[in-house]
């Protein structure tokens, strides 16, 4: 399913457990996501560019695939509030995991904005990718 949104297109599919994937893309991947839990992620992330502040974490992700510590760093990641970051090296203690580990695994995250990586950052402050590196 695509949801148009202010960044570009988003493609949605899901399975029998849940959100396989959301991310942006310019050519879908997959069949068309249909029935309640699409529509409920289709609402939803209108709902977060119309500048509100919905829930995603009860929404079911599709984890197959993932490896254990790629499935415990994407839950942990969605318990962190709007509003509050976590920095790559915090995460990676807590979950005994490298911080470059946790930015590849954000990186390559299929949950666009259902795991907000967006809110995990440099323990400066910084976001993104370390100068001159790119991604």
């Amino acid at each position: 399913m695509w949801i148009p949104t202010p960044l570009g297109p988003l493609w949605l599919e899901v399975s029998s457990l849940g959100v396989r994937r959301l991310e942006p893309v310019l050519f879908p991947r997959g069949e068309e996501a249909r029935g309640s839990l699409a529509r409920a992620v289709r609402e939803r992330v209108e709902a977060y560019f119309a500048g509100e502040k919905p829930d995603f974490g009860d929404l079911p992700l599709d984890y197959a695939g993932l490896s254990p510590s790629r499935v415990a760093l994407y839950q942990r990641v969605q318990r962190i509030p709007y509003g509050k970051t976590e920095s790559y090296g915090r995460l990676a203690r807590e979950l005994g995991l490298a911080p470059r580990a946790v930015g590849a695994a954000l990186r390559a995250c299929p949950f666009f904005l259902l795991v907000p990586a967006h809110r995990v950052i440099h323990a400066d402050g910084r976001l993104g990718a370390s100068p001159g590196r790119k991604g």
